[in-house]
């Protein structure tokens, strides 16, 4: 043990020298230890900080929440205990057991969990995943969205009980037997969780009446959700609501849509599919009669975005004479901040991300902001979960101020300038709450305007006579709406309000100024003296609306301050009791606020086809900017508005056909008629009725009084009944895999053969084993443990694995241990001068090994392992022969050094289908621990690249190369040729190896199709691999497959290349191929091109019983189709 010990510390400082060369040669790591379709790739987490979870625990519902995220707890759990008999009766499912829903304070936050990275391999086959009842959600600023998130996950969670149920046995029947559309699904999911809006209104619209979509599999293929939302809300309208799960039911018992569609609806499927195309691209065309299309204003840019490339927040320059703009620029994973000032070359301001094909974009960041006169822009964005910002100097065209935020704001929403370039009006989150701030540039100081359970967002300055302050949309119901935990914001809609921002005592008047009822007003502006404009889309259309403001003196409140609380005009017994609390004599401080009433006339000033996506203030004189898209079009006006329209008040807006229909509901709800006409607008000025005012009722702001609100709240509330912990790990079954299985379980590398074969990686006789596999994780998925047990068709070889795995912080780190038994494995060579190679003998392999990994981002990171590796191979003995006992076990002692960089920007749209790249570069130095033989190296580096290119929708062409080198004292021999996972696999005993070389362990180099295993052997292997998959029936049929078979089957048209060679790297050259027929043996220069041999055919693919199913037939290149294929038949995904 000494000598092991001296050996490994006198290589030690070499070891990590030549690691730490290679690595910067090749800027590569990989998985060696992993078979081509075992090879592991994956997508990263990065931890930046340490989250310290609590949770409330209710009657039906596990609400957590991190540091700063108490409140959005709070209302997580109230609004899910609220909205779930709701989801229930419309699913018409009850929940079995408490759902977990996890809280995440932002989007950054969410980015770094753990949770739902999925499976920690690719299997054959045999997986079923378990519906755990959890859910993750974010809060971007807004409840209504995270009201969303967090119906969409109840409704997916009782969706899915209900589709494969809540056992074991019944998921995994069901997840074989039920294969409905993922559009219907998950369309059904978003139906049951957010009603039809003129969000989605606008957004069906404008995908219909785009052209692109000829019918309604092309529109459900390119947005699936999109499609299948409207396609259930159709359902609902035209042939009853209560029907939609009906649907659902039947196609669930009948294993139909077909079936289904003719008791729902007396059509087949596809025949509903054509009316819905048809009705609902009539009712919208009808819709756009009267309405205008474009603004009256000049373009200022016109950007063309697509499926994996969007333009948005424009940002023109508010000098009148200036049209520079600044806009983001999203492509794949990449945001860039542009700024186009014409004469100059497009600048980039800023560039962050990683290229991905997500397409998931951050709903924040970055946001920009022009100062007043159009020479400063300012940037707000996320670096490393901090929040940093830059101003941009426009005339010394430099960025002349970098900073990070204050760090008590969680997440910023909005950023303007006020009146100056040191000042910044914010609307950000703190502890859970969106409210508005004031940020000094120069001094780094930050003030609070608004202070409670309200999202207050879109805040800009507004001077208009006898009053300031600043305008925003809120979903507050009133000015004085209650502040207290219990209050549910998503309950209302936004509307306009204004609050007063030179009082800086604690309390400030907050005035409501529209009063919007089915939709939402954002996005508020001062336009001129007296108007401000805002977007309203309660017609079913996102147009924009003008407010008249007026404001009168009401008088003075005082307001005392006495430790912690704030009297407003108080009784004297009330100050005397308050007083007395505190044990006080009298208040802390006394301070006075003009009250005013200030009240607004809104109306309409635009009337059009489709909705405003963006807007903003563009100058000073009476200009606003405008983004509308058209088809693949997105373009930025800059423009006044209307003044006959702010004169005349004319502008009709009618409703859409959507929101007649909810209008018509709400009378009938109400018992009123149905009478669709705009009110009329009174502009007669008549003495003390300067304008209409929606507020002439409103007391909010009666001198002396503060209104407290009516309601009551019960007496047990979802907060009072729920109990807060902190969060102790928590397990449970991820995934589980039972059945057969031919992946390489643990390591790719076995003890040298002598030439042998053929070869099965699986560490077996056989390419076919029954295999158990469970992976159980804690509920963040942060800590895993995974077993394993395979046994091999004889009974008798078997492996067993165990792996640890901790992910909670950036350096993820685990432990694995492996066993493996094999009888009469190829270990002594056929000329055995002891003969040792005539006695069946049992090999045993242990392997324990520490796993590190280091992602920089998403798609990039640096993984190692280090492992002892202990080979023993014992001779067994024949009934009444004790020959063999004279033989000592033949033993094997390694320590083995990986490290590996990956990079995986891949998505995976269906089955065996990838877009993207992903590669991985390795290096491995293997040290002999052996008796005799302690310090040999073995070294070996390597490369497996793979990009798929989509072609057209599912179809793609995808293509490999993968490389490996080896030298040292001992080295790898690599056999090439065959198919990776081949079932039945034919050796080449033609070749042997080169009886010069030390082999310590063997590998195969695959896929080579047209040959046997060993088509060439040697210590340096190269592979090339060229395949078109064709998904069959899902790329040339516009129509559902029900049936996975045929959903999934793919043929497959392949090019393999490869070359396997003795020597040094250098020594590439195609190889012969010896045929072995004693007394005479045959040596052909193998066909190929070039220095290659080479392979063509084709294949088919597909999944039956829930395995993944390859049949190839392959030629060598000797001419076309010349002679017999060699089939392969084989288990696994990818090549």
């Amino acid at each position: 043990m000494h000598e092991i010990m001296g050996i490994l510390k006198n290589r030690l400082h070499s070891y990590f020298g030549i690691l730490a060369i290679i690595s910067c040669l090749f800027l590569f790591a990989g998985n060696a230890d992993a078979q081509v379709n075992a090879v592991e790739f994956g997508k990263n987490r990065v931890q930046y900080e340490k989250f310290k979870w609590r949770y409330y625990q209710t009657r039906n519902f596990n609400v957590y929440f991190s540091q700063n995220g108490l409140a959005l707890g709070k209302y997580a759990a109230q609004l899910a205990e609220k909205e779930l008999p709701q989801l229930e009766d419309f699913v018409e499912y009850g929940s079995q057991r408490r759902i977990n829903i996890v809280v995440y304070n932002n989007f950054n936050d969410l980015q770094q969990s753990n949770i739902g990275l999925g499976i920690d391999w690719q299997n054959t086959g045999g997986v079923t995943k378990f519906v755990n009842n959890k859910m993750i959600v974010y809060f971007n600023g807004d409840h209504e969205n995270l009201k969303k998130q967090i119906r969409q996950g109840i409704a997916k969670t009782l969706v899915e009980n209900l589709l494969f149920g809540d056992d074991l046995g019944e998921f995994a029947s069901n997840q074989a037997l039920l294969d409905l559309p993922k559009w219907l699904t998950d369309g059904y999911v978003m139906y049951a969780a957010e009603n039809w809006s003129p969000e989605l209104d606008d957004k069906l619209k404008s995908a219909l009446l785009s052209g692109d979509y000829r019918n309604f599999y092309q529109f459900a293929f390119d947005r699936p959700e999109l499609a299948g939302h409207a396609f259930w809300h159709y359902i609902a309208d035209n042939y009853r609501k209560d029907n939609v799960t009906y649907f659902i039911y039947l196609a669930r018992i009948y294993k139909s849509l077909n079936s289904a569609s003719m008791k729902v609806t007396k059509k087949k499927f596809k025949e509903v599919l054509a009316e819905f195309m048809d009705k609902e691209s009539d009712k919208y065309y009808k819709d756009l009669r009267g309405r205008r299309n474009t603004p009256k204003g000049n373009i200022v840019a016109l950007e063309e975005v697509g499926k994996n490339l969007d333009y948005y927040r424009f940002q023109p320059n508010p000098n009148p004479r200036n049209n520079t703009y600044a806009v983001v620029r999203f492509k794949k994973g990449i945001y860039r901040i542009e700024l186009e000032d014409f004469g100059y070359k497009r600048k980039i301001l800023l560039q962050s991300g990683v290229l991905d094909n997500q397409n998931e974009i951050n709903p924040n960041y970055p946001q920009l902001a022009w100062d007043p006169k159009g020479e400063k822009l300012a940037v707000v964005y996320m670096k490393k979960n901090t929040l940093q910002m830059f101003v941009y100097d426009l005339v010394k065209r430099l960025k002349t101020t970098k900073q990070g935020l204050p760090e008590e704001l969680d997440q910023v929403n909005d950023v303007k300038y006020m009146l100056d370039q040191n000042t910044l009006l914010l609307s950000a989150v703190k502890n859970g709450h969106s409210d508005i701030f004031v940020y000094k540039i120069q001094e780094g100081t930050l003030q609070q305007i608004t202070d409670d359970v309200y999202d207050d967002l879109d805040p800009t300055f507004a001077a208009f006579p006898g009053k300031t302050g600043i305008i925003f949309s809120s979903n507050r119901p009133s000015g004085n709406a209650p502040n207290k935990d219990t209050v549910l914001p998503s309950d209302y809609p936004y509307n306009i309000f204004m609050v007063n921002n030179w009082n800086n005592s604690e309390f400030r008047q907050i005035t409501k100024l529209t009063d919007v009822k089915h939709g939402n007003a954002r996005y508020p502006m001062q336009y001129n003296t007296n108007h401000f404009t805002f977007v309203n889309d309660e017609m079913g259309i996102a147009n924009r609306y003008a407010g008249f403001f007026t404001s009168k003196r009401a008088g003075l409140d005082t307001i005392y301050k006495v430790g912690d609380e704030l009297l407003r005009n108080p009784d004297p017994q009330d100050l005397d009791s308050i007083l007395k609390v505190w044990n006080k004599t009298e208040p802390d401080s006394i301070g006075y606020m003009a009250v005013t009433t200030d009240s607004a006339y809104a109306f309409p000033i635009t009337n059009y086809q489709s909705g405003l996506q963006e807007t903003r203030i563009a100058g000073d004189r009476g200009q606003v900017s405008e983004v509308r898209q058209e088809g693949n079009l997105k373009m930025l006006y800059k423009l006044k508005v209307n003044e006959d329209a702010l004169k005349k008040r004319n502008i009709n807006v009618r409703p859409t056909e959507y929101m007649k229909k909810v209008l018509q509901e709400e009378k009938v709800a109400k018992g009123g008629a149905t009478i669709y006409q705009p009110a009329a607008v009174d502009s007669v000025v008549r003495a003390n009725d300067f304008f209409q005012s929606e507020f002439a009722n409103d007391t909010t702001a009666e001198i002396g009084k503060v209104m407290e609100p009516e309601q009551k709240e019960p007496e047990e509330t979802t907060l009072s009944q729920a109990k807060l912990y902190d969060y102790r790990l928590k397990f449970s079954t991820d995934y589980s895999v039972t059945g057969f299985n031919n992946s390489v379980l643990m390591t790719r590398w076995q003890p040298y053969g002598g030439g042998s074969g053929p070869i099965y990686l699986t560490n077996g006789n056989s390419n076919l084993n029954g295999i158990f596999r469970i992976g159980v994780s804690d509920l963040f998925e942060d800590i895993k443990f995974i077993g394993g047990f395979r046994l091999g068709l004889n009974l008798i070889d078997k492996d067993v694995l165990f792996s640890f795995y901790n992910l909670r912080k950036r350096l993820d780190w685990g432990l694995t241990y492996y066993r493996s038994t094999v009888t009469n494995y190829d270990l002594y060579p056929q000329d055995d001068p002891a003969g040792k190679n005539y006695y069946p003998n049992k090999l045993f392999t242990n392997i324990y090994q520490v796993n590190l990994a280091y992602p920089f981002d998403r798609v990039r990171s640096v993984r190692a392992n280090i492992a002892y590796r202990n080979d023993r191979g014992t001779i067994k003995t024949y009934p009444g022969d004790i020959s063999s006992l004279m033989f000592s076990d033949t033993v094997m002692q390694s320590l083995l050094t990986h490290l590996e960089y990956v990079h995986d920007n891949t998505i995976a749209p269906a089955l065996n289908i990838w877009h993207g790249l992903r590669y991985k570069i390795y290096t491995d130095i293997n040290t002999d621990l052996t008796k005799n033989k302690q310090g040999k190296l073995t070294w070996n580096v390597g490369t497996d690249i793979r990009y798929y290119y989509p072609i057209y929708r599912n179809f793609i062409w995808a293509g490999r190369a993968a490389a490996d080198i080896s030298w040292g004292t001992q080295k790898i021999i690599y056999y090439l040729g065959g198919t990776d996972g081949w079932m039945w696999p034919k050796f080449n005993d033609g070749n042997k190896p080169d009886p010069d070389n030390t082999y310590t362990y063997q590998s195969l180099a695959v896929n080579m199709r047209g040959y046997k295993q060993n088509a060439a052997n040697g210590n340096n292997a190269i592979v090339l691999n060229s395949e078109f998959r064709l998904p069959v029936f899902t790329t040339l049929l516009s129509r559902p497959i029900n049936n996975a078979f045929v959903r999934n089957f793919q043929i497959v048209q392949f090019i393999d290349l490869g070359s396997a060679w003795n020597g040094a790297y250098n020594g590439l050259k195609r190889p012969s191929v010896s045929y072995d027929n004693p007394p005479i043996q045959v040596t052909l220069k193998s066909p190929g091109i070039g220095p290659f041999v080479g392979g063509y055919g084709f294949g088919a693919r597909s999944t039956l019983l829930g395995y993944f199913l390859r049949l190839d037939a392959g030629w060598p290149m000797t001419g076309f189709f010349y002679g017999k294929p060699v089939w392969y038949f084989s288990l696994g995904l990818d090549f």
